[in-house]
């Protein structure tokens, strides 16, 4: 016998076991109670959140031979077709590949006449805002002046592409997303009843990353039982989802608030070597950075990753600000669309997470400055200045950035265009690991072609790093400027008023 995936096996069957649609469940039951059953619903929500489960349960109670109140019986004759997919009067189109108004023609010949096995022929339309217009439209006339035997059921993930003329035709129910816990523990009875272990925080893990559906939550469980045999650890599931741990998160947001290049490299190639997923990875860090910013504000998510991981993202959140995060997060988002290009998944997030760096919150303390009065008590004012950006006053450069790709471009952000001579065009970088990056075999080859589109075909590039000059170090006795950063007190000033600049002076002085 062929192997039935968990999804199928434990597809709710009965209004009853629909889980996280209570509401909806209880309503149709009503409905069918009261033989007040309409002849068209549209189901709406995220996918995976049970709208083509109900459609069928709801299917068989009409149609269920002996009917257990408004609770279909599941084993007499109709039941039985409905729920192995052998009902020719249980109708699913899949609208994703039959949208066109041909399809719905045929459809609209076919109702006319009676069901041939059940009380009541059931049309499931599946993604159903797929149809064309045309196809729309003829539906339409049906859906107006429907069969007294025929019933229509539309699902669809984006209920706002439905023609209005169609949806005030039909009653709308939205099915909302499943709560964490609530799929969580749908997962703990599935795992009971197949007889496998699986640890509890794998369980919660499944679930966050299901965010929301159902049957993508089952789906996950169902691959980790295929690849890790009986028993699964928090440990194991990570390494088979490709996964980075709540740990290696936050090093590396750690890493990349605190703008060392280096070890946020160093952790990159780590997790690589693991055999961990980049787009994973990516969620992942999302998902700290999500959490770093709520606890920075106070408020604790149902879906934390708990422990020393939240404590931990909390002082990340308190130290770097709301800006600096969302930021970082902003240019994880903007991935999203390069990779669906095919874009280098590695080095597209080497490159956003190093030019998150390049935006720092400064912190400019003059050196004379005390940080406490007589009496112990500080003053604290905050500026919204920010440093100049180091950009090259030749009006080419900016028509360098625009011909390279956005991965390549992105490392020019705080570079500038220190000198054009005698065909050599010399490129200063604000920071060594991007002119690092942009010495990569791949990356000079582009910024080589672009470069002698703007500056001549016979053109060179030097690239060149930045020189940095130490400040003199503070005498022992007094607080200097690295202390006055890492006071509490600042970094809380700072991160409650989003400031860049920070100067700390005795009360009564100016």
């Amino acid at each position: 016998m062929a192997y039935q995936t968990l999804y199928l096996k434990y597809r709710s069957q009965r209004f009853g076991e629909l889980v996280g649609q209570d509401a909806i469940a209880q309503t149709l039951k009503n409905a069918v109670e009261q033989g007040r059953v309409a002849h068209a619903y549209l189901f709406s929500g995220v996918r995976g959140t049970g709208k083509t489960s109900t459609a069928r349960i709801l299917a068989k109670a009409i149609n269920c031979l002996n009917p257990q109140g408004a609770e279909p019986d599941g084993v007499c004759a109709n039941c039985v077709e409905i729920q192995s997919g052998a009902a020719v009067d249980l109708v699913e189109i899949d609208a994703a590949s039959n949208r066109g108004i041909d399809e719905i023609r045929d459809l609209r010949e076919r109702v006319k006449y009676l069901p041939a096995v059940l009380k009541v022929k059931v049309y499931i339309i599946d993604e159903a805002h797929m149809l064309t217009t045309e196809a729309f439209n003829a539906l339409l006339k049906t859906l107006e002046e429907p069969p007294a035997h025929v019933m229509f059921v539309l699902a669809t993930t984006e209920p706002h592409k439905i023609p209005l003329t169609v949806a005030s035709r039909c009653q709308r129910f939205d099915f909302r997303r499943i709560e964490t816990g609530t799929i969580a523990e749908r997962l703990a009875m599935i795992v009971q009843q197949e007889g496998v272990k699986v640890d509890p925080p794998s369980l919660a893990l499944l679930a966050r990353l299901a965010r929301g559906s159902m049957r993508d939550g089952i789906t996950l469980l169902d691959q980790l039982i295929s690849q890790g045999g009986e028993e699964l650890t928090i440990k194991k599931t990570h390494e088979l989802l490709g996964l980075a741990d709540p740990d290696t998160l936050v090093r590396l947001l750690s890493y990349v608030v605190e703008g060392d290049g280096a070890r946020t490299l160093g952790e990159l190639q780590a997790f690589y070597e693991a055999g961990g997923d980049v787009r994973q990875l990516v969620r992942g860090l999302l998902g700290a950075i999500r959490e770093a910013a709520l606890l920075s504000v106070g408020y604790q998510d149902a879906d934390a990753l708990g422990g020393a991981a939240s404590a931990s993202l909390e002082k990340i959140g308190r130290a770097a600000g709301r800006n600096a995060l969302l930021g970082l997060w902003k240019g994880l988002m903007e991935m999203e669309p390069e990779l669906r290009k095919g874009a280098d998944a590695r080095l597209l997030l080497e490159v956003t997470l190093l030019s998150a760096m390049s935006q720092p919150i400064h912190v400019m303390v003059p050196p004379h400055v005390a940080t406490e009065d007589t009496a112990g008590e500080r003053v604290i004012e905050a500026a919204m200045d920010a440093e100049p950006a180091m950009l090259g006053p030749d009006s080419r450069w900016d028509s360098l950035k625009a011909k390279l790709p956005k991965p390549v471009a992105s490392l020019l952000t705080d570079a500038r265009l220190a000198a054009v001579t005698d065909g050599l065009v010399r490129i200063e970088f604000r920071y060594p690991a991007h002119a690092d990056l942009m010495g990569t075999a791949r990356n000079r080859e582009t910024l080589l072609l672009a470069v002698r589109e703007i500056f001549g075909p016979e053109a060179r590039v030097e690239l060149l790093a930045e020189k940095k000059v130490t400040p003199p170090v503070a005498p022992p006795a007094a607080r200097g400027p690295a202390a006055i950063i890492d006071d509490p007190l600042v970094k809380e000033a700072m991160n409650r008023f989003d400031a860049t600049n920070v100067r700390v002076t005795p009360r009564g002085r100016t």
